[in-house]
């Protein structure tokens, strides 16, 4: 029995059958991390992918959306990521950023890494990232703005309201797309300031007069002398008959090439009688004083004989150019004043196209409130802000591009607190302007050339939304304004650019909503 047991120890020291198990049992356990490691890194480099294409889906979901917020394309982005990538459980989105830098939607986001394997070393988060460029426009904007007397309260309430939308509107980045914003104050006119020789041209000079009859009244004669009826001239440098230097008359009987003369007394004309007078000899100017001269000598409402400056503003345009963005001619209407105060432009001027945020702010910073509301005459400079017409009075950067570019937006947000009151006649408050207008003293003795000033407005926003033009509208405090109220809703270019905001605080708001409306404008259309 002995041997037999010593027998079957050393057969069973020799017996190998059970070593493969053995190994295998050691190889798997030394083996199975390993493995598992391995399929960690081929699921990192598959989720990594399905990360970048949600991502990418997302970043460019929100490029093409409409936000420009920063918590708006935040949330858009991160649910559109949300949506699209689906993750195995106990994985998570560890971060996830979308944020717009000039026109460029940039989207970035981590998910923790696969766990299917023991963590035999650390591992980072799978990180992707993606920018989509915006489909953009270049934007052109005419700010509009009442600086009439009845501002005088808000003023302060509107120049904050102007500049805010300045910051939003115009962005830092100008390439490739531009945004660019015009300012336009107005009251009794629009001040053109530096611009007015380009926009309008020179004042009219005087003519020369090769004759002057012994008659009664005496007939001029002055070769395309550009006098109108009733308009008066004064005359100087005549030789023979001196009687007519240094006297103004009222050039009647008006031809092309002559005019007879009257005088003015104490609210009536009678015939200048020449026949007890020199003979003329030689020499001679007659210079106009009337509309497009420096010196506009007028019969007023109240039967007063007014001489008023030339300023630098402009009224009413006149003619077959009354309602359209022709660009810069004659027929650009004349303003006058007299020098007690009567009647002023406003002080500050229009500020044409321009990306300069710190100008433009510093601009409106300088508006102040004084007169009555010609807004029709506010709204057809806004339009010259824009219209590529007057490209060379609104010279390099402040050139409006034309009409029909690729991914261009002209807007004119126009801005009032009251009733259009003053229509012009010759360059002066008609006899038909409305209350709150110059008194019949201010007034010329004529009624309005172009008729109802809300009449005019009307055909101006018709021509403008004819060219494309994108029109916002802000009726401030015009809650008793039926007329005011009616225009900013059949001016805009649809209702939901009218705005009738009460009081400073809705006025601020009003403008940051258009502003944020023209930035969707921009990245959307």
């Amino acid at each position: 029995m002995t041997g037999r047991v010593k027998a079957r120890c050393v057969a069973g020291l020799r017996d190998e059958r059970g070593a493969t198990a053995v190994f295998f049992a050691v190889g798997l356990l030394l083996l199975a991390p390993a493995t598992m490691g391995l399929i960690d890194i081929y699921m990192i480099t598959s989720q990594r992918g399905q990360l970048q294409d949600a991502l990418d889906t997302a970043t460019l979901y929100v490029a093409r959306s409409s936000a420009t917020a920063p918590a708006a394309i935040q949330t858009a982005g991160d649910s559109a990521l949300r949506a699209n990538l689906k993750l195995p459980t106990g994985q998570v989105i560890t971060s996830s950023s979308f944020v717009l830098e000039g026109i460029t939607i940039k989207g970035r986001a981590s998910i923790t890494p696969p766990t299917v394997g023991p963590r035999l070393w650390a591992q980072a988060d799978i990180s992707a990232a993606s920018d989509v460029l915006r489909n953009s426009n270049n934007v052109e904007v005419a700010l509009v703005l009442d600086t009439t007397g009845s501002m005088s309260a808000q003023m302060s309430n509107l120049r904050t309201a102007a500049k805010d939308l300045v910051d939003l509107v115009v962005k830092d980045q100008q390439s490739p797309y531009y945004t660019k914003l015009a300012v336009v104050p107005y009251s009794y006119g629009v001040n053109l300031g530096a611009f007015e020789n380009a926009a309008r041209g020179a004042t009219k000079g005087p003519t020369n007069i090769s004759a002057a009859s012994k008659t009664n009244p005496v007939v001029v004669t002055s070769n395309n002398h550009g006098l109108y009826e009733g308009e008066r001239v004064y005359i100087t440098g005549v030789k023979g008959m001196t009687q007519l230097n240094g006297k103004t008359f009222v050039a009647t009987d008006v031809t092309q090439n002559t005019f007879k003369l009257k005088t003015w007394s104490s609210g009536s004309t009678s015939n200048a009688n020449g026949t007890s007078w020199g003979g003329y000899t030689s020499g001679g100017t007659a210079q106009c004083r009337g509309e497009g001269c420096d010196v506009h000598i007028f019969t007023t409402v109240s039967n007063k004989q007014n001489t008023w400056n030339k300023t630098s503003c402009a009224t009413e345009r006149t003619g077959s150019d009354a309602y359209t963005d022709a660009g810069p001619s004659s027929t650009v209407g004349w303003h006058y004043r007299d020098n007690s105060g009567a009647a002023p432009c406003p002080s500050a001027s229009i500020m044409p196209l321009s990306s300069n945020r710190t100008a433009l702010k510093a601009h409106i910073d300088t508006l102040d409130d004084a007169g009555s509301t010609a807004g029709q005459i506010g709204l057809a400079w806004g339009w010259y802000m824009v219209s590529p017409e007057w490209a060379s009075a609104w010279t390099g950067s402040s050139a409006p591009a034309a009409y029909g570019t690729r991914e261009l937006l002209k807007v004119v947000v126009l801005m009032t607190d009251g009733a259009f009151n003053t229509p012009y006649c010759r360059g002066v408050a008609a006899k038909d302007a409305g209350s709150g207008a110059p008194n019949t003293d201010s007034r010329i003795n004529c009624d309005g050339t172009n008729g109802d000033p809300y009449a005019q407005a009307a055909k101006l926003c018709s021509a403008m939304q004819a060219k494309g033009i994108i029109i916002y509208t802000v009726g401030f405090n015009v809650g008793s304004e039926t007329q005011v109220q009616n225009l900013m809703r059949n001016c805009a270019t649809s209702p939901e650019y009218v705005y009738m905001p009460n009081g400073g605080a809705e006025l601020k708001v009003a403008f940051r909503a258009i502003a944020q409306d023209i930035n969707s404008l921009r990245i959307a259309k």
